[in-house]
């Protein structure tokens, strides 16, 4: 029984995988379960034993992403010698998911995937929104930050301003590169939110990348 148990989880793994895969190049709307199943050489029928319908799997993709997100950016959070390390690296980091993904997908929960939308407004509201709290009150106990920032005008700031680099009425692809715009706010939003000091170790370590 733990066998076929195991079995059971592993192909479902290999569904989901394979969707994200296709979800994340192409949005989630314009993917249908057929296509899903000739990109991972199973019948449909196969996925409906696993997963009730798209809504099911979409459900589970967008968790499935967000956890992945949240492991890797409190890795990094705790991974820098100061703060402005652990900032630059969370940025090179959403940097790369933001190339990655096509703009179209938070448009697609949004209109047309309800549960998972709310599944990613709850993730903002939550885990984002504390982890950029923690990053804004070591940044102020470092001397990296201004001490008279709001936190949670701040925080909710820059949540919004992630967000709207995937609005297509904001930065279309056609007109922008979609890695520039992250940089451009990432930029904008830390000198908004440095001391002098902050400020001299972030054209520090910008010239290190450099």
């Amino acid at each position: 029984m733990l066998i076929a148990q195991t079995a059971h989880t592993s192909q479902a793994q290999e569904i989901l995988q394979g969707a994200a895969e296709l979800f994340l190049r192409y949005g989630v709307k314009s993917i249908t379960m057929d296509e899903i199943a000739r990109h991972i050489s199973v019948s449909k029928k196969t996925i409906y034993q696993h997963f009730a319908d798209k809504d099911e799997l979409v459900i589970t993709f967008t968790r499935m992403v967000l956890e992945q997100q949240k492991s890797e950016m409190i890795h990094l959070e705790n991974n820098g010698t100061n703060v402005m390390e652990s900032l630059r690296d969370l940025s090179e980091f959403l940097r790369n998911k933001v190339c990655n993904i096509n703009p179209s997908l938070l448009f697609d929960l949004k209109k047309y995937f309800p549960q998972a939308w709310k599944t990613f407004t709850e993730h903002k509201k939550t885990f984002l929104k504390d982890h950029l709290k923690r990053l804004l009150e070591r940044g102020m106990k470092e001397g990296y930050f201004r001490a008279n920032l709001n936190m949670n005008i701040i925080s909710k700031m820059r949540i919004e301003q992630v967000e709207m680099i995937f609005n297509p009425d904001v930065f279309s692809e056609t007109e922008f590169n979609i890695s520039e715009v992250h940089i451009q706010l990432f930029q904008h939003f830390v000198y908004g939110i440095c001391t002098l000091k902050g400020h001299e170790e972030f054209n520090r370590l910008m010239k290190v990348a450099d």
